[in-house]
């Protein structure tokens, strides 16, 4: 486990580097406009969607721990592939390169949990490593700060090459890691049963639908304060420091006290009323002083924090106890595959729903988000029905 804790922390900071970094480095520096830019995003976003289950399937007779080297070695490469970049086309190319090998990547971490961690371990294995990548995304930012300080495009270039390297000092140290070989191995059918699963599939389905609340912060929050609101912009920076700080201090407590499939569905309930909360905060915030926002948008962004530290954990509750142990890969791909539809649909969400209708908007996403955590409940609670009715 402290090898796999290492390997991802690791790649986390070369993550947080070129996630950092890319965006300005695009537009900055290779001249991507900002709409190409966005147009890339979607279609890598897209492109995504079809790495986690052929490759999650593919991990449950290969050795995982083999399968997620090869593949943090292709997320170094397509980052040094990026100082390549002239045009749009190849922006496009190396945005949806890295992208479908990151996705590949967490199905395939994910399987390998689920091979070589007991399933009483499982959730607080996951909270423990997204503790690290926290930190790890953080050290990536604080490199990537180094860079944006200046306009030279060889340093941008240098820290993209450093970025990589974190990857593949990634991969060597997963490479140290003990073999768990597939789950199938004792006599793999070849059958696809996760996509003759509703139960299931309409849980991932609902948890990527509740799973857009990152493009919110991400994106509606940051844009709101610029644009809609007159208190500092170092206010969004505030919000993220204090979004990593309560996932560092609870993801592990709360992982480990509530780490059974029937404490899934009511935390997932409990993230989306927390985050309904959160919204409607923000939608009181045009009314308010600058000083008295500020205060609504701290008390939203910890509402908000809560909220995702209970979807996580109660997500991965329902995603690993609710597949069967001899099709982990093809399930966790599934499960993962959620968060890229999520990562397309999200910034629509933010535009469409969110944005454009100004505090009404906030409203909409309240109750979105509170009848997603509901839905969410339901979905586990069926699936749980349908699990215990196959088993023998």
């Amino acid at each position: 486990m402290r090898r796999l804790a290492l390997s991802t922390l690791l790649h986390t900071v070369g993550t947080g580097l070129v996630i950092t970094l890319s965006a300005v480095y695009f537009t900055r520096i290779v001249g991507v406009s900002v709409g190409q830019l966005g147009l890339g995003m979607a279609v890598s976003a897209a492109a995504a969607l079809g790495a986690g289950i052929p490759l999650g399937k593919l991990a449950e007779c290969r050795d995982p721990k083999r399968m997620l080297v090869a593949l943090l070695l292709c997320q170094g490469l397509a980052i040094v592939l990026h100082v390549e970049v002239t045009t749009f086309i190849g922006f496009l190319g190396v945005t949806c390169l890295l992208a479908f090998v990151n996705e590949g990547a967490n199905a395939v971490r994910s399987t390998l949990i689920a091979n070589a961690i007991p399933p009483e371990r499982r959730v607080r294995a996951r909270a423990l490593l997204r503790t690290i990548t926290n930190v790890g995304f953080a050290g990536g930012a604080v490199l990537a700060g180094v860079a944006l300080s200046g306009t030279d495009p060889h340093v941008y270039r240098l820290f993209l090459v450093v970025s990589a390297c974190f990857f593949g000092l990634a991969a060597g140290v997963m490479a140290c890691v003990p073999s768990a070989r597939g789950s199938n191995r004792e006599g793999n059918t070849g059958a696809w049963t996760v996509l003759r699963d509703r139960p299931y599939l309409a849980v991932a389905v609902t948890n990527a639908f509740l799973q857009m609340y990152y493009s919110v912060f991400e994106i509606a929050v940051p844009l709101w304060i610029a644009t809609r609101l007159n208190v500092p912009h170092s206010m969004i920076s505030v919000l993220f420091i204090l979004n990593t700080g309560v996932i560092v201090a609870l993801q592990m407590p709360i992982g480990a006290r509530f780490d059974r499939l029937a404490h899934a569905g009511r935390l997932c309930t409990a993230a989306g009323i927390g985050l309904a909360v959160a919204c409607l905060l923000i939608a009181l915030s045009p009314d308010l002083t600058d000083w008295q926002a500020s205060a609504l948008l701290v008390m939203a962004g910890l509402i908000y924090s809560l909220a995702e530290v209970l979807h996580t954990t109660g997500s991965w509750t329902a995603g690993f106890e609710l597949a069967p142990e001899v099709a982990q890969g093809q399930y966790q791909g599934v499960f993962t595959t959620g968060g890229s539809l999520s990562q397309l649909l999200g910034p629509v969400f933010v535009s469409f729903v969110i944005l454009s209708n100004g505090a009404s908007g906030w409203l909409l996403a309240a109750a979105s988000f509170g009848g997603a955590g509901l839905l969410m409940h339901a979905a586990i609670a069926r699936a749980t029905r349908a699990q215990r009715h196959h088993v023998p």
